[in-house]
């Protein structure tokens, strides 16, 4: 999926699969704006009509026409509000733990091994505190890009 991160790779992949109840990798276009709503973009009547007559024939998007979509629109979905719901979804309280990155990755439906989360934490948390804040979640996540 191009420079996404891994984590925002996780979050789209999950996101898609909650809509896709059927397994056959596509979900209706009437889906869509809930879908994109729940990795944390906020699309504009017009931008979710637009992306709708693209795939108006068959009805059905695919998982890498999501990512495309998803990614063409993320640059402007880390605002406060979206790095903040990820971020709920991913702590205990007021910080993430390692344990609460286990448990929440789970809840967004992505199975990872134990030495995946402990990278992924280690990664985001270089002081080695134990815990991630928000703003030490922020600044994570914008280094990334």
């Amino acid at each position: 999926m191009g420079d996404l991160t891994d984590l925002q790779t996780t979050e789209i992949n999950a996101a898609f699969d909650i809509f896709d109840a059927d397994q056959d990798e596509s979900i209706t276009s009437n889906e869509l704006e809930a879908a994109l709503r729940s990795v944390g973009l906020q699309p504009s009547k017009e931008a979710i009509a637009a992306h709708k007559k693209l795939y108006e024939d068959s009805g059905k998007i695919h998982k890498h026409d999501f990512a495309t979509i998803v990614q063409r629109d993320l640059p402007t979905a880390d605002t406060p509000e979206a790095v903040a719901k990820l971020f709920g979804a991913l702590s205990a309280g007021d910080v993430i733990t390692r344990e609460s990155l286990r448990s929440g990755m789970a809840k967004l439906g992505e199975r990872m091994a134990d030495k995946e989360i402990d990278e992924m934490f280690d990664d985001a948390d270089p002081n080695c505190t134990g815990v991630i804040s928000l703003p030490s979640f922020t600044e994570h996540l914008n280094s990334r890009r």
